[in-house]
């Protein structure tokens, strides 16, 4: 059991499959630069919607399995936008048309359209990361930083080796919970139930630095620190799909802010 929802993996060779990670990336980082660069809720309704066609026609991902991992984003896209604009000084203003009121509080558009905009934004950033890190493993993502951006090997393995290790606090913080009800330390009031989250939280800290030191320890002992070239066991190139994929979600980020509403 864990309280992580199921990794995804690509199913199918697929077009997404096949281009190199850096490739994705920065056709990722063009689409979240032109959502945060402006206010505009339609840019991100347009990138939402070109996500949604590449992950259904090009990604090779289980798409049974997106909603399942994008569900904690739910919450957050709910409240960000809920808060976007109950919160938004348009509301004050009284030159502007209220579209809706109750009691004290009263909406404006422009802060709906804020809200909403905020909102679009976070879906953006959960299905672009979707595409850029679903068709492939973390390893060819590690392999393509380090050979391809040159990033330095004990920085690019070290972070995907804390990446492989992740889903296992959440094992670490059941098991904890199981120990403590054994020893009969189950909490039963509110009081007691935040004492036993920072007792977790303190077990928690301590058996993360033990395995970051072990971890640490292991990856010196593979020479990640002894500044010798090291080889790589797949050499990545960039090919046609690699330009292909950069010029396109390039001009798709071009095209939702200039395109015409």
């Amino acid at each position: 059991m864990s309280l992580l929802p199921a990794p995804i993996a690509a199913v199918r060779p697929d077009f997404l499959t096949r281009v190199t990670p850096v490739a994705r990336l920065v056709a990722g980082i063009a689409w979240l630069v032109a959502a945060i660069a402006t206010l505009d809720p339609i840019v991100p309704i347009r990138l939402t919607i070109a996500a949604i066609v590449a992950l259904v026609l090009w990604s090779g991902l289980p798409l049974r399995r997106i909603p399942r991992r994008l569900a904690p984003l739910g919450f957050a896209i709910l409240s960000l936008t809920a808060f976007s604009i109950l919160l938004s000084g348009t509301n004050a203003d009284r030159s502007l048309i209220a579209i809706a009121e109750f009691g004290p509080i009263r909406l404006t558009a422009p802060a709906v359209s804020a809200g909403l905009a905020v909102g679009l934004r976070v879906v953006v950033i959960g299905l672009t990361t979707l595409l850029v890190f679903g068709p492939s493993d973390p390893t060819r993502m590690a392999d393509s930083l380090v050979q391809q951006w040159r990033l330095p090997d004990r920085f690019a393995y070290g972070t995907l080796a804390a990446l492989r290790v992740a889903p296992f606090m959440a094992d670490d913080w059941i098991a904890i919970a199981a120990a403590r009800r054994l020893r009969g330390l189950q909490a039963k009031s509110p009081a007691a139930r935040i004492r036993d989250t920072r007792d977790r939280l303190l077990v928690m800290l301590v058996a993360s630095i033990r395995r970051a030191e072990r971890l640490a320890l292991a990856m010196d002992a593979r020479g990640f620190d002894s500044g010798i070239r090291r080889t790589h066991f797949r050499a990545l190139r960039m090919t046609w799909r690699d330009w292909l994929t950069i010029a396109v979600g390039l001009a798709v980020a071009v095209a939702s802010l200039v395109l015409p509403h």
